[in-house]
């Protein structure tokens, strides 16, 4: 009877064992997809940006205007680099944390 039992108890590791497995990649997966996502949505913003400022020095003829909108532009950009820093140490520390949670 002890012989089924320890079966039994190793058939329930290999489960949990399994599981936990399946969910790693699980999360694994949905952290490489949001990080292809952020990296397409920066190359996407960055693109905008520099073809407005393009379109900005080809078009703006007055030189106070075409100063002041390049320097908004560049408040722009400065503004979303801090938010990026901001979301990527964010999500950095959350799946640190979750990992350490997951090894306890």
């Amino acid at each position: 009877m002890t012989e089924k039992n320890n079966w039994s108890e190793i058939n329930k590791n290999i489960s949990e064992i399994k599981d936990k497995i399946k969910n790693s990649i699980n999360e694994d997966d949905l952290t490489s997809d949001l990080k292809d996502s952020l990296k397409n949505t920066v190359t996407s913003a960055s693109t905008t940006l520099n073809e407005l400022k393009s379109n900005i020095e080809k078009t703006v003829t007055d030189e106070e205007i075409k100063k002041e909108a390049k320097n908004i532009v560049s408040k722009i950009v400065s503004e979303l680099e801090e938010n990026l820093h901001e979301l990527t140490s964010t999500v950095s520390d959350y799946f640190v944390h979750k990992s350490s949670d997951e090894e306890e």
